[in-house]
């Protein structure tokens, strides 16, 4: 059911579209969902509000009551089942009308056909005009019409009317959005130096945000927090969330600990919050499946590994268009609500890890067994990945005839041993055209900021029952084991 509420021209209130914000404000004290139609013209959603507020006549009394109060008189409330039946009967009948949904067709029926004139817009009222030369006087007589016929002669908007003239709606509610934004700000007495007194002041600052955002049921898909310092500058941090949040008590936490990471550089003065809001989710739990955590400790624990790492080191590899070895981006995690799965921003939720397929290997140069042969990693059964190390180790390797016949390493667990089997070498190179590099304190530091790389790779099996793939830099001539084959 909904209602709606019209206020006519000739009302000693007046109501100018400038003011067509204080109707809407008296229908939001009777319902939540008010959608305006007019300046003098809104209408209000009643599912559910009867258990509040008792049966329709007490809804209908309520919300004349209600504009009465504001200084809007005389009004006109109808409640029905449908919204073109309600702004129809509201626009026709002063004082309050309740109509059962299923008696609007013959309530609508006895009204005028002058009433549809009040949904004219911008001189639309063509068909209105034909139809009153076709000698129909009420709705009911436009309602009655056969709909292929009228839509021969008067087109789509012919139909349109009739529609309405039968009390069927065209579109669902649209309610209107509040334009103030989620937005506070507190002015301090005294400058604030440290996190602890801050916390206080984010408590209360969040608190009434997030109780207008469950209001509107929405969440928070960005924070930004402004600190006007004593030295006259602002002070910006932006928080962009991995999952809609309204829990106030996380986002302080977010807050501090992004500030613990980003310290700020002096007294505060003044404080504002300020939120980007957007849709809020529903998380519906399985009952075959392993429960996740959910979305407000993912968000505080990833704030805590960047306020602990940094922000550049925490979040998930994404692969990258370039052709280097291992070459990959860190991007920022968020949660996927249809999977509940923690995924990079931009992509799918699939788990990304670094895999290497031998079948590219040529088999004119296969691995040549040294002791027993690799399994043929091309066999249906066989599922082969590389597991990379976060940066590559170095080593000592005896070459005998062209080949590696021993790795050693410094690396506690991955002494290494005589080779037992091989392949290679591959040679890969790349990006020489690139000029310039980044400096370090190690060679492995300037071998690893270098611009351009050019080397030889192997694929070893140690007498340590590992398979490892180690690299030779070609231009420096030192070795590395770059990662391990699971």
């Amino acid at each position: 059911m909904v209602a709606c509420l019209f206020v006519p021209p000739s009302s000693t209130a007046g109501v100018r579209a400038g003011d067509a914000s204080r109707l809407i404000d008296v229908a939001r004290r009777c319902s939540p969902r008010v959608e305006a139609r007019a300046a003098n013209l809104v209408i209000l959603e009643l599912e559910g509000l009867e258990r509040m507020f008792g049966d329709l006549e007490a809804l209908g009394a309520r919300v004349c009551q209600a504009a009465r109060d504001a200084g809007f008189a005389p009004v006109h409330v109808a409640v029905a089942g449908t919204r073109a039946a309600a702004m129809l009967l509201a626009v026709a009948r002063p004082g309050v009308t309740i109509v059962p949904a299923d008696a609007a067709t013959e309530t609508l029926a006895a009204l005028p056909l002058r009433t549809l004139l009040v949904f004219a817009p911008d001189g639309s009222a063509q068909a209105l005009a034909v139809f009153a030369r076709w000698g129909l006087r009420t709705l009911g007589q436009l309602a009655a019409l056969p709909a292929a016929d009228l839509s021969a002669r008067v087109g789509q908007a012919g139909l349109l009317w009739q529609r309405l003239a039968r009390g069927e709606d065209a579109c669902p509610l649209v309610p209107v959005v509040d334009e103030k934004p989620f937005e506070a700000t507190h002015e301090l007495e005294w400058p604030v130096e440290s996190l602890e007194p801050l916390s206080f002041v984010l408590g209360r600052l969040l608190e009434p945000l997030c109780q207008r955002l469950e209001r509107r049921d929405r969440a928070a898909a960005v924070l930004s927090l402004h600190l006007r310092l004593v030295t006259r500058e602002t002070y910006t941090r932006s928080l962009e969330l991995p999952a809609p949040l309204r829990e106030p008590k996380v986002l302080r936490t977010l807050l501090l600990l992004d500030l613990e990471s980003h310290p700020v550089p002096a007294g505060i003065d003044a404080i504002t919050v300020a939120i980007e809001p957007t849709p809020g989710h529903i998380i519906q739990e399985s009952l075959l499946e392993r429960a996740l955590p959910a979305p407000e400790q993912v968000s505080t624990l990833l704030a805590r590994l960047g306020a602990l790492m940094g922000d550049r080191r925490c979040g998930s590899p994404r692969p990258v268009n370039s052709h280097r070895p291992g070459a990959f981006a860190m991007a920022p995690f968020r949660v996927v609500e249809d999977a509940r799965t923690v995924a990079p921003v931009g992509e799918t939720g699939v788990r990304v890890r670094a895999s290497v397929d031998l079948s590219r290997r040529d088999d004119s140069r296969a691995f040549v067994p040294g002791g027993t042969r690799i399994p043929d990693p091309r066999s249906p059964i066989s599922v082969v990945a590389l597991r990379r190390f976060r940066l590559p180790i170095p080593a000592r390797v005896l070459i005998d005839s062209g080949r590696p016949i021993s790795v050693r390493t410094e690396r506690q667990g991955l002494q290494g041993g005589r080779v037992l089997a091989w392949g290679g070498p591959w040679r890969t190179s790349g990006e020489w055209w690139q000029v310039g590099s980044a400096g370090g304190t190690s060679e492995l530091d300037r071998l690893r900021g270098r611009a351009g790389w050019d080397r030889d790779e192997w694929e070893v099996v140690l007498g340590d029952g590992g398979i490892y793939r180690v690299f030779e830099d070609r231009e420096s001539g030192r070795w590395f084991v770059e990662g391990i084959v699971d």
